[in-house]
């Protein structure tokens, strides 16, 4: 029997171990435990709320087997390491004969909720519960009969004396007594007024009963008669042992972490050290042993090796249902919980700094863009942020109550969060200020969003819900994915491939940035609660009771890690390649310790070569179990994929690479990269860019396109290359005037390109032009003015305010039309690319009288008198189509038209007024003018 007890639990340590290596549980379970039972010395077993654990070495280490009820264990016995039962808080009975491995149910036809169960022997079994109930088996817990009923009252305790004698009290605090092995009952009453919680007889007539408000009694009598006993508290008593071979010494339980102990058969009790303020459920000794072991809520175990004179704690938990997780290195990371938890661990978990807000409600969702600096969202529309850690947060205000499930920001400013009834909000200043992103799904629940980059982005939710976003989350559109189930978790694998999980199984990826989809086959049907990627091959989901998967191949396959746990998982997070977390319900906390190769520090081989084979290796670091995959781009492995050395013939010129990473079977290291540039036979060099005119003494840049593997050979005449020899650009400083070239050739390892050349002309800053040649005598006319023009200088021209340059601005000859009488000064200045030369200037004086001359020909144009007050007369004589008549002031401000006749030889004019005054004549070919002066 015992060899077999070993095997067995030998065969759950080693399934224990064999995934300790690379899941295992850090700290203890949380789960409000409510009974210990020890069936020898070394096989003890302990329940409660969803947890069933086992024990084969005396309560040194403990196992966590499979409970058949997610809810409360509210007792249980155990014949033996195989045989057992155990009483479901809805009133169900489970049987296992294989040690919990599989179980079967029982439920009363009238539902009655059971509160004690006990062998009697290894057939008979005896159950009591609510309303005076009481059922046996005598069949081992196949098939129950009803025993009799004699009180209306929940029956809360009993206890054995025999196989045949037993005791039992109620929450009237009667006392109920069988002498048949609990088929006939009769009850008794102890006179007094307190629901009565416990009892335990030592004898056949001393015997001990503790319950509400502190209150013990005893019988001396077997139950006929009862005393007070003083505990001196009121606190609330579970449960009361004896020694069993010291019937003197006893233990009594309550909440609020109290143990009372007496050593002289209860004559006295004093208050022991439970080292806890948890409530304390039950108590066992360890058969043979001064040792006994307690259990409370909150994981708590605690145990004493000299009948509870002194207690030390050997298990602790935190009973608090974790809901999400994020590391942000391999020992540094965030919980978060109900009843506004927030814990922060700076070594792997092992121990915990509270950063908890002092509210009721539930965090659901965290998200971290730096060690310090992240947000916290929950119930309620409730979100906060921390830039130091969580010593402090700021309560943002999102403009909601609905509950915020899933967050997802691009730095500390910018983010997103989305939630119950189909929020969708995003801020950009930290949070301060939210705006609502209607997307008109108000009867969905959002659960998780993600970005592929900052335009692409995803977010899931109830009913098979995915929306898509291409512009930055500010429109969505629904996306089809054939499925009803609950989706929970997003996680990137690269910038255009995605996985989602879900309820019942379902999980779905996309490699098209959520486009489209198709489903995973991982061979599981439980809830899956969340998902991460490590790289684009090696994932991990966590799920309902236990469950966490793995993947190396980016979702094709899984297998299945053992947890030792059938707790739900509710989040993982990895810290970097080798550690990860995982947490969940109760408390669990769980790490990933895998390590994966060591990352690759060179790889050898040319990296400058022309269209060839070539081998490129790596240092072997004699790593048990790993291989190496190599990737290359631009080229073809032809030998080696998973060893140290590899033969790769390259198909396409340009800038390629090498890359190579370890594998082995925790996953993958990180990628090493060389970039390797291949060359093909050198062509001409596209045109020289740069200037063709320059100035000498001066610096340019000349540059054709550049090629990855080529290098250029720069020659100038007239110059020097003072940077940039080798490459497509250089600098050149011109030394010598007048026409000069350029010109660069290409080699790589494939051969010499040829030459391609540009012509220069360098110049220098241009001399003063020569003489300007022209009138410089003028009246109001248009004159004509040049120098000798030079290749590549502009000339420059100006007259101040003596008239207009009519054409020729920029060249070395001009018209200038003169408009104001007085000396004016002409100048032209050369200019080129190298700057302005000096200056040649002509004064011109521009006089109306005296450089207007009077036109000679076949005609007479005469005017008189003149001068004249006023009045002239004009004759014209072989002036052929007069076509106009004007007359203007020195200022070229016209005074008076005269209209014209053909045929008519003279033109009377009066009342001209006073000064100097120009008559313009005009006819089809010619302009003529003749001056008049009025007194």
């Amino acid at each position: 029997m015992k060899r077999a007890l070993f095997l067995v639990f030998l065969g759950l340590f080693l399934y224990q171990e064999g995934y300790g290596q690379s899941w295992r549980r850090v700290g203890d379970w949380g789960n409000n435990y409510a009974a210990i039972q020890w069936v020898d010395e070394q096989v003890g077993f302990i329940a409660g709320e969803n947890i069933l654990l086992k024990s084969i070495d005396g309560g040194l280490s403990w196992i966590e087997l499979k409970s058949p009820s997610r809810g409360l264990i509210v007792d249980f016995s155990f014949f033996d390491d195989r045989q057992g039962l155990l009483l479901g808080e809805g009133g169900e009975i489970y049987r296992t004969d294989d040690g919990g491995l599989n179980w079967t149910s029982y439920t009363h036809p009238e539902n009655i909720l059971w509160k004690k169960i006990r062998h009697l022997d290894n057939d008979l079994i005896v159950v009591a519960g609510e309303a005076g109930n009481i059922i046996r088996s005598s069949d081992g817990g196949i098939t129950w009969q009803s025993g009799n009923k004699v009180s209306p009252a929940d029956i809360n305790d009993f206890h054995f004396v025999n196989d045949t004698l037993g005791f039992a009290v109620t929450s009237e605090a009667s006392l109920l007594k069988t002498v048949n092995a609990g088929m006939d009952w009769v009850e008794n009453p102890t006179g007094f007024d307190v629901s009565l919680n416990g009892v335990h007889f030592t004898s056949d007539s001393i015997g001990y009963a503790v319950g509400d408000l502190g209150a013990i009694i005893k019988t001396v009598d077997a139950g006929l008669n009862w005393q007070f006993i003083n505990s001196g508290i009121d606190t609330d008593l579970r449960d009361v042992v004896f020694h069993p071979s010291f019937p003197l010494i006893g233990l009594v339980t309550g909440g609020n972490g109290t143990i009372l102990r007496t050593d002289n058969g209860g004559l006295t009790f004093l208050a022991a050290n439970s080292r806890t303020n948890q409530d304390v459920s039950s108590l066992a000794f360890r058969p043979g042993t001064n040792n006994v072991l307690a259990v409370a809520s909150s994981g708590f175990l605690i145990s004493s090796n000299n009948s509870g004179a002194n207690w030390a704690i050997r298990l602790s938990g935190r009973a608090n249902d974790y809901t999400s997780i994020q590391f942000t290195t391999d020992l540094r990371g965030y919980l978060i919980g109900e009843r506004g938890l927030i814990l922060l661990t700076g070594n792997g978990g092992n121990s915990f700094v509270d950063r908890s807000r002092p509210i009721s409600l539930s965090f659901n969702a965290l998200y971290f863009v730096s060690n310090g600096a992240g947000f916290v969202s929950g119930v309620n529309g409730n979100i906060i942020n921390t830039t130091n850690s969580g010593a402090n947060w700021t309560t943002l205000n999102p403009g909601t109550n609905r509950d915020i499930n899933g967050l997802y920001f691009f730095d500390f400013n910018r983010g997103f969060a989305v939630g119950e009834r189909g929020l969708i909000s995003k801020t950009e200043n930290r949070g301060v200020n939210w705006q609502t992103v209607p997307v008109g799904w108000n009867e969905t629940d959002f659960h998780d969003i993600l970005f592929f980059n900052e335009s692409d982005g995803l977010v899931i939710g109830d009913r098979g819900h995915v929306l898509l976003s291409s512009d930055g989350g500010g429109e969505w559109q629904q996306i089809n994915l054939t499925s009803t189930a609950k989706l929970n978790a997003i996680s990137l694998l690269d910038e255009e491939t995605a996985i989602i999980v879900g309820e019942s199984g379902n999980a779905f990826k996309t490699t098209d940035k959520g486009q489209s989809w198709s489903r995973i086959q991982t061979a599981h049907e439980k809830n899956f609660t969340d998902v991460a990627f490590l790289d684009e091959s090696v994932g991990f989901i966590t799920g309902y009771e236990g469950l966490i998967l793995r993947t190396f191949d980016a979702g094709a396959t899984w297998e299945r890690l053992p947890t030792g746990t059938f707790q739900n998982f509710t989040g993982v997070s990895f810290g970097d390649l080798n550690v990860g977390y995982a947490a969940g319900e109760n408390g669990i906390f769980y790490q990933y310790t895998c390590q994966v190769p060591q990352d690759v520090a060179t790889i050898f081989g040319e990296g400058n070569i022309c269209l060839s084979q070539q081998i490129y290796t790596i240092q072997d670091l004699e790593e048990e179990g790993t291989t190496y995959e190599w990737r290359v781009d631009g080229g073809t492995i032809i030998e080696g994929q998973g060893s140290t050395r590899i033969v790769v013939r390259w198909d396409d010129p340009g800038r390629n690479a090498v890359l190579v990473r370890g594998q082995n079977n925790c996953g993958n290291g990180n990628t090493t990269a060389m970039e390797v540039v291949v060359s093909e036979e050198p062509d001409q060099t596209t045109d020289i860019q740069g200037e063709g005119v320059v100035c000498v003494n001066t610096l340019e840049e000349y540059h054709v396109d550049s090629i990855p593997g080529t290098e250029y050979f720069w020659e100038a005449t007239g110059g020097v290359v003072r940077s940039g020899q080798g490459t497509a650009r250089i600098t050149l400083e011109w030394t010598n005037l007048s026409d000069q070239s350029i010109s660069v050739s290409t080699t790589n390892p494939c051969g010499q390109g040829p030459t391609t050349q540009k012509p220069i002309r360098v110049i220098t800053i241009p001399d003063q032009p020569s003489p300007i040649e022209g009138p410089d005598r003028v009246g109001f006319q248009e004159a004509d003015y040049e120098v000798e023009a030079l290749q590549d200088i502009n000339y420059q021209w100006t007259i101040g305010e003596g008239g207009e340059i009519i054409s020729g601005q920029g060249t070395g000859s001009i018209r200038v039309n003169w408009t104001n009488e007085g000396d004016h000064e002409l100048v032209v200045t050369p200019m080129n690319a190298c700057n302005q030369g000096p200056s040649q200037a002509l004064s011109v004086n521009v006089n109306l009288i005296t450089a207007l001359p009077e036109e000679k020909g076949p005609f007479h144009i005469g005017v008189f008198p003149s001068p004249s007050f006023g009045d002239i007369n004009i004759t014209i004589e072989g002036l052929p189509s007069l076509t106009y008549l004007g007359i203007f002031n020195t200022l070229g401000q016209k005074i008076m038209d005269i209209p014209t006749r053909e045929g008519q030889f003279v033109y009377p004019v009066t009342n001209l007024p006073k000064g100097l005054h120009v008559l313009v004549f005009r006819t089809r070919n010619a302009e003529y003018k003749r001056k008049i002066l009025v007194f």
